[in-house]
C-alpha cells in the first residue's frame, strides 16, 4: 500500500478490508475504518475523478499545490487555525501604539535572547499580562488588598510592580548605571522599554541588554515573592551566576556571542 488510492474508495469498509486482511497481518478493522475515514472528503473525490479538479485547494484565496509545497507549508497549514495573535494585543495597541511588526518582535524576542525554559515562559506571562500581581489577587479575594507588595502606596498592577513603583524606579536607575558600567553604553529605559525589551534592529550587545532586562523582571518578581526590596546587588549576583552557568554549557559559540562584550 503506496497511494491513498490503494485505499480502494470505490468498494465500501467491508469489502476494502476483506481485500487487505488477505495481504497484510495484523490488520485490525477499526484502525482499518479510522484510516480511510481520516482522509479528507475532497481528496476521495480528486481519486474518484481524476481529471475533474488539479492537485491542489483554495486556502484563505490562494492557491495551494500539493505537489509544489514544502513540509514547512503543510505545518503551517495544520497550526494556521490555533497560531494566532493573543487577545492583549488590543490593550498593547491601544497603551504602547504598536504595529503589527513591532508586535511579532516583542513575541519571538524571547527565543531570540533567552536560554533557559522558564525564563521564556515568564516573559511570556508578562506580554499576556496573567502574572498574578495584587490587583488581581483582590479582585478574586485572594488579597485583602490590592497595594504594591513594596511601597503598599498604589494598586499593584503590571506596569506599577515593574516600572512605576519608587523601589522599581530605583532599581532601574541603578541597572542603567550597572549597564553602563560594563558596557560603557549609556540607556534610559521607559515603561516600554522594561515590559517588552528595546524594539531596534538586533546586534549581540542589545540582545544582552534585553536579556538582562527580562531577568531584571524576574528578578523584582523573585523579591516580590521573598518580601524584600529589589537591589541592584543582589541583580548583579544572579547576573554572575547566569555567567558562570552559561560558560559551563555545551554551546560555546552561543556563550561567546552573547557575553564576550561584557566583562562580568
Amino acid at each position: 500500500m503506496i497511494c491513498i488510492q490503494d485505499l480502494l474508495f470505490d468498494l465500501n469498509i467491508n469489502e476494502t478490508f476483506s481485500h487487505w486482511s488477505d495481504k497484510i497481518t495484523n490488520i485490525r478493522y477499526l484502525q482499518w475504518a479510522g484510516l480511510r475515514h481520516s482522509i479528507p472528503p475532497f481528496w476521495k473525490n480528486i481519486i474518484s475523478c481524476p481529471s475533474s479538479a488539479p492537485p491542489s485547494f483554495s486556502i484563505d484565496d490562494n492557491i495551494f499545490d500539493v505537489k509544489k509545497k514544502k513540509s514547512k507549508d503543510y505545518y503551517s497549514l495544520l497550526v494556521r487555525k490555533i497560531a494566532q495573535y493573543p487577545n492583549i494585543i488590543n490593550k498593547l495597541q491601544n497603551d504602547f501604539n504598536f504595529s503589527i511588526d513591532q508586535l511579532r518582535q516583542i513575541f519571538s524576542l524571547p527565543h531570540s535572547v533567552v536560554l533557559e525554559s522558564y525564563v521564556k515562559g515568564f516573559q511570556f506571562k508578562v506580554l499576556n499580562s496573567i502574572l498574578y500581581t495584587n490587583s488581581k489577587l483582590y479582585k478574586i479575594c485572594f488579597k485583602t488588598d490590592d497595594l504594591c507588595s513594596f511601597c503598599k502606596a498604589e494598586p499593584e498592577t503590571l506596569y506599577h510592580l515593574f516600572y512605576q513603583c519608587s523601589h522599581a524606579k530605583r532599581f532601574w536607575s541603578e541597572f542603567q548605571g550597572y549597564w553602563h558600567q560594563i558596557s560603557k553604553q549609556q540607556v534610559h529605559l521607559s515603561l516600554q522599554d522594561v515590559l517588552f525589551g528595546i524594539l531596534s534592529k538586533p546586534c549581540p550587545l542589545l540582545d544582552l541588554l534585553n536579556y538582562f532586562i527580562i531577568i531584571g523582571k524576574l528578578f523584582i518578581w523573585d523579591c516580590r515573592r521573598c518580601q524584600i526590596q529589589p537591589k541592584i546587588q543582589g541583580f548583579r549576583t544572579k547576573i554572575a551566576i547566569k555567567y558562570e552557568t552559561e560558560s559551563k554549557i555545551k554551546k560555546k559559540d552561543y556563550f561567546k556571542e552573547k557575553w564576550v562584550l561584557i566583562p562580568i
